[in-house]
């Protein structure tokens, strides 16, 4: 993968031992002249443990080895000045203005995590490609705010990671693939409308995320956030165990593992909200044309749509203010193509509003919630008990549980959804358009084959049959429909739209908000979700937990909430209060576990017990177990271990 220079130092692959031992030496030097008694714990204990490591390095250690430890020691301290982690946007935006912090320093700190998570220890392979101007922005940032102060705010100076189906600029050096093989020098002329808006806003494009490929509509039976082009993300809660959910994968990941302060997905049913869920973020998938699509790879006019992710529900709605605005480009919406609504520029600017003024621990208060579908009582009890809790803190912040008139779930209530192909033929249409469009070549990753149509896409992964990992069922499926205007398949699929909204508007989600006089709908388990991406509504997905039933792995467990058309306000509002009244979103640990796995196989197999056994168990076991918890047990199942000679 080629990642192009920049002055971020990022690519540390490149470096000779020589050169990494003295990278590593000046960290060092850097954590010798803190006062480590002045830090409060487990900072301190971070940066003591990161200090621990490095005396393991050697002259003859590798290259890789002595970067991991560069990295582990200068994350740890960089964590001493912001825990990127736990922090919001406001709170770095409070510490740029108090001086305390500057954009650029954010950045590096960014990348700093980026290199030690996405490369070196975990590998969740959540970044695809790092913006070579991403300093250079910063600087101009900080420069805007020495002159005023008054400019850190929102999204100004924040870094952001967009999802790799999002247009950028040419000029940016950063391909737009869609994880594709066919799409891998594809360098649109333009930034997308969403990118314009971040880039309006002040924000610095950090990078882009991989992705399931094509938005996870190559091929049946592909493994959530797989790619040809950039291969599998992982899940930073449990890598290699845990689902991390498609196809905005590389954002939920990056999000979860704070390698930038937040980042956009894109969505066509279930692609913020499914990673969202899986990397226990506050996911955001706004009404279908809040959000331009113009200058994003589609899967389906009918429904696509970007969005926010983030570790708490506040950076979300600053997100979503500076994400939202009109677009003459984006066509299909303005033509009014929801049979309902004429998304035109008076409509959407009167719809439009400033999210972080609805961020309210009493946006739960006086609000009717009806149950769309209940966790299996008998089947998964742990779900359902965790639901029951959930229910209980909603009604404490003042909410009103509604259920079906028979006392069970509003889902039994509506008609069996139809069967219907609307994303292959949205597909089909939308990705050729796309591609017509372009004004530059699309080159494939041989650097020659240009791409002019779905059928090349198809024919160039059919000559690489090598690294296409799954096939291409559904490419292939889509390219033999007709969509020249009067065509069979294309009246077919305006029939099929017009049963799609039948089922999710009139017969579904507006049949009962309007019969139980609700909000909104909630449930667990992205239920709302297919639903409400037929009709184009707005759902916000908040952490409420984590799974505790033996085999779960602690799954992170979320209350999803669904309201009408442009309710986003209120979705924010009500996922703000029950986000502050739960508060039970923990970061990942992030923790490379393969000796203390090797330790306690081996005292296993000796029949070996006691504390330090079940301790290691624990921390083996525990998806928050921070490297410096699982290097402790692994010291202690492993008594008398002797340390080689040390450089440092």
């Amino acid at each position: 993968m080629g990642r192009g220079g920049t002055e971020s130092g990022w690519m540390t692959s490149a470096l000779t031992t020589t050169a990494a031992l003295h990278d590593l030496k000046a960290v060092v030097e850097e954590a010798k002249n803190v006062n480590l008694d002045d830090v409060p714990a487990p900072y301190s204990d971070n940066v003591k443990h990161a200090l621990g490591k490095v005396k393991h390095i050697t002259p003859h250690s590798t290259v890789e080895k002595i970067n991991e430890a560069r990295l582990a020691l200068r994350v740890a301290l960089d964590a001493m000045t912001v825990d990127l982690d736990q922090a919001t946007i406001a709170d770095l935006q409070t510490m740029v203005k108090a001086g305390k912090l500057t954009y650029e320093k954010l950045v590096h700190m960014y990348l700093a995590r980026i290199d030690l998570y996405d490369k070196h220890t975990v590998k969740l392979n959540a970044v695809s490609v790092i913006n070579p101007h991403a300093i250079a922005s910063a600087r101009h940032c900080d420069a805007a705010v020495r002159a005023d102060a008054s400019q850190a705010e929102g999204m100004f100076g924040i870094p952001v990671l967009i999802k790799d189906n999002i247009g950028t600029a040419a000029a940016d050096g950063m391909p737009t693939t869609a994880g594709s093989i066919a799409l891998a020098n594809h360098y649109p002329e333009r930034d997308a409308f969403v990118v314009t808006q971040l880039r309006k806003a002040g924000a610095i494009i950090l990078g882009k995320t991989n992705l399931s490929e094509f938005a996870n509509f190559i091929t049946y039976g592909m493994w959530n956030g797989y790619s040809t082009l950039k291969g599998q993300v992982l899940n930073p809660y449990l890598p290699g165990v845990l689902n991390v959910g498609g196809s905005s994968s590389g954002s939920g990941a990056a999000g979860a593992a704070a390698l930038a302060a937040i980042t956009v997905g894109t969505e066509t049913s279930g692609s913020i909200l499914s990673p969202a869920t899986k990397n226990s973020l506050v996911g955001l998938k706004p009404t279908v044309g809040l959000i331009s699509r113009n200058g994003i790879i589609p899967l389906a006019h009918s429904q696509d749509t970007a969005g926010p992710m983030g570790r708490n529900v506040f950076d979300v709605a600053v997100l979503l203010t500076v994400m939202q605005g009109y677009d003459p480009g984006d066509q299909y919406v303005n033509m009014g193509v929801d049979n309902e609504i004429v998304v035109d520029e008076a409509y959407l600017k009167e719809h439009m509003k400033d999210y972080t003024a609805y961020l309210s621990k009493d946006g739960l208060k006086g609000k009717a919630l009806g149950v769309y579908k209940s966790p299996d009582k008998e089947n998964a009890p742990d779900l359902y008990a965790a639901f029951q809790k959930v229910l209980r803190v909603l009604e404490e912040q003042g909410a009103n549980i509604v259920y079906a008139a028979d006392g069970g779930d509003m889902e039994d209530e509506l008609p069996a959804a139809p069967d219907t192909k609307v994303l292959f033929y949205d597909f089909k249409q939308d990705i050729e358009k796309y591609i017509h469009s372009q004004t530059k070549p699309i080159l494939a990753s041989d650097h020659q084959t240009v791409i002019k149509s779905l059928q090349d896409v198809i024919d160039y992964n059919a000559r690489h049959l090598d690294v296409l990992k799954y096939g291409q069922t559904i490419l292939q499926e889509c390219a033999g429909y007709d969509m020249t205007p009067g065509s069979k398949d294309t009246l077919t699929a305006q029939e099929h739209r017009a049963a799609d909204i039948r089922f999710s508007r009139k017969n579904g989600i507006n049949y009962l908000l309007t019969k139980y006089s609700l909000d909104a709908l909630i449930g667990f388990k992205e239920v709302t979700t297919m639903i409400a991406a037929m009709a184009g509504y707005p759902s916000i997905t908040v952490p409420v937990g984590y799974h505790t039933a033996e085999g779960s792995n602690g799954l992170p467990i979320h209350l999803q909430i669904t309201g009408d058309a442009f309710t986003e306000a209120d979705l924010i509002g009500m996922g703000y209060a029950l986000e502050q009244a739960a508060q039970v979103r923990i970061a990942p640990g992030m923790a490379v576990k393969d000796r203390l796995k090797a330790l306690i196989d081996d005292a296993e197999a000796t029949d070996a017990s006691g504390k330090e056994v079940d301790a290691a168990l624990a921390a083996y076991h525990s998806n928050f177990a921070s490297q410096r918890e699982v290097d402790e047990a692994a010291d202690a199942i492993q008594k008398g271990t002797h340390s080689p000679n040390t450089f440092f």
